[in-house]
């Protein structure tokens, strides 16, 4: 496991504030959030009052990611601790951070893997909302990332469901692959090497291409565009998780400059470098982001908190991650920077680089696995050597 202050500090000399609440993370995520009675979400490094996380105007805090902030009295009555409270409880001090804040900022809800739409077919129809105004809610001709997609097998035709392509990846030897979550393409460690991956996710299809392809072999012969070739497995258990990735090889020559493309919208041009630390600790990395997904379409967020140790709530079970980016709609984005459908999605920096790869999120914030990470797992994973973003 790469812990939070060798992830994001490495060996620089730089403000050791960010050592104690980064250390301190490291020490403490899995007791505070453990324990129900603390009502924590996730934990993470923020700065306070929810602000994005450039500004250079606020001191770091820890903050404590809540469902809903409730006043002191009623969190008495429910028999849940404080953020602070349960801090000083953990480290068995009055002063757990040494005189450094802590925030608490609402989540409005659990964090939750974003496809939440594999359903039964009779039930189609009652989910996904209209389509956004950037439609990727439907078959491409020529594929591209943001548009929906997912794994028929073993579910097809009696449920439906939805995820993302996040970007496109070519190996030393010219194959290329898509990439989204495992949990939208390898269904949660229950898929296998070879299984068919189609677009548009069957959840996307009108009711005459469902009559139309009703078996598992048609719709293959008709949509398929890839197969699963690795991913990294989700672990329900004591393990802390750090990625939720797959990745599947395009099954026929493709376009370099078309799959390029960003939802409908510019070309990639390249690989972001890891968020990090000046030494008088004032961070370096745009955090100005956006991403093209199935069921949002084009967003616009902000960074607003990174290191962060959350429990995310799966069909198999809870994962807990850490190291984990966490987002919130920018101001001028009018809505949620994503919902269920859009897991998968890469997410994109003002220069169009990657950052990271959306696989969950809560009523108001999104989590995402570091781009850096995601890549090394699934390279070491798939073993075809270094893998190339394409751009």
């Amino acid at each position: 496991m790469i812990e939070s202050a060798n992830y994001f500090l490495g060996k620089k000399k730089t403000d050791s504030r960010l050592h104690t609440l980064l250390s301190w993370i490291d020490t403490n995520a899995d007791a505070m959030l453990d324990n129900p009675a603390h009502g924590l979400e996730a934990i993470g490094i923020g700065k306070k009052n929810a602000d994005r996380i450039d500004c250079a105007t606020d001191e770091w805090c820890v903050t404590g990611f809540v469902k809903r902030k409730l006043p002191e009295k009623v969190l008495k009555k429910r028999d849940v601790q404080a953020f602070s409270l349960a801090a000083e409880r953990i480290t068995g001090t009055d002063d757990p951070l040494a005189g450094i804040e802590m925030d608490v900022v609402e989540t409005g809800s659990d964090f939750a893997s974003m496809p939440g739409l594999n359903i039964p077919t009779a039930q189609r129809g009652q989910y996904g909302g209209t389509a956004p105004t950037l439609d990727l809610q439907k078959r491409f001709d020529a594929i591209r990332t943001g548009i929906g997609v997912t794994n028929p097998v073993g579910s097809y035709p009696a449920s439906l469901g939805v995820g993302t392509i996040g970007f496109f990846v070519t190996d030393p030897n010219g194959k290329t692959y898509l990439v989204s979550n495992n949990h939208v393409i390898a269904r949660e460690n229950a898929a296998q090497v070879g299984n068919a991956i189609v677009q548009p996710g069957t959840l996307d299809l009108t009711k005459t291409e469902l009559d139309v392809m009703d078996t598992l072999n048609k719709l293959r012969n008709r949509l398929q565009i890839g197969k699963l070739s690795a991913w990294i497995d989700l672990d329900f258990g004591s393990t802390m998780n750090e990625v939720d990735v797959a990745i599947a090889e395009l099954n026929d020559e493709r376009d370099l400059d078309q799959i390029a493309r960003i939802g409908l919208g510019a070309k990639a041009k390249g690989i972001a470098k890891k968020f990090s630390f000046t030494a008088a600790g004032a961070l370096e990395g745009d955090t100005n982001v956006y991403k093209a997904g199935r069921t949002t379409g084009w967003t616009e967020g902000v960074v607003t908190a990174i290191g962060v140790a959350s429990n995310v709530n799966y069909t198999a079970g809870t994962a807990r991650f850490k190291n984990q980016i966490a987002v919130t709609a920018s101001d001028d984005n009018g809505g949620a920077f994503s919902k269920s459908g859009d897991s998968g999605s890469g997410i994109w920096n003002s220069s169009n680089e990657l950052v990271g790869l959306l696989y969950a999120g809560s009523n108001t914030r999104t989590l995402v696995n570091p781009i850096d990470v995601v890549m090394s797992k699934i390279e070491a994973e798939l073993g075809r050597g270094k893998l190339t973003l394409v751009t």
